[in-house]
């Protein structure tokens, strides 16, 4: 966590109307400057939860699923997942839009909770077809504990 910490940038916003608003913004950067913590200001609240819900873990959800449907096809038609997947390899690694995600159940405390925060009906998607694998893929809520990180293994038969 301590290596996470410095690794990423903290954004922040402030209210509007907040009281001595360039003050805190200025003490907040400067504290997190001195502890070799980058920061980057938004324009407002919304804007970054907005950013933390739709762009990071709808987002996630969003690729899970891709990964959860392209299993259930690999499984469906007898074919190994992982090197259906090494197709995209070499455009990942080039272009980097290829990411190749293990495809386990949806479950935690973020993904499928902060779908009600934002109140999207077409993001409601994620959590029926999270639903739907379950129901197919008969290891699917545990096939993460499966993953050996490097070695990306499947029960896929």
């Amino acid at each position: 966590m301590h290596s996470d910490i410095k690794k990423y940038t903290k954004f922040y916003a402030l209210e509007k109307n907040a009281p001595e608003k360039q003050w805190a913004s200025k003490t907040y950067s400067s504290i997190l400057k001195k502890c070799g913590i980058k920061t980057k200001q938004m324009s407002d609240p919304i804007t970054l939860e907005l950013a933390k819900i739709v762009v990071d873990t709808t987002y996630y959800g969003w690729l899970i699923n891709y990964t959860q449907l392209s299993n259930m096809i690999a499984k469906k038609h007898g074919v190994d997942y992982d090197e259906m997947w090494e197709f995209s390899d070499e455009i990942h690694k080039f272009i980097g839009n290829r990411p190749k995600l293990f495809p386990g159940f949806i479950g935690g405390h973020c993904v499928i909770p902060n779908l009600s925060l934002i109140d999207e009906d077409s993001f409601w998607q994620i959590d029926k077809i999270n639903n739907m694998y379950a129901k197919k893929v008969k290891n699917a809520k545990s096939i993460a504990k499966k993953y050996v990180k490097g070695k990306q293994s499947f029960d896929n038969k």
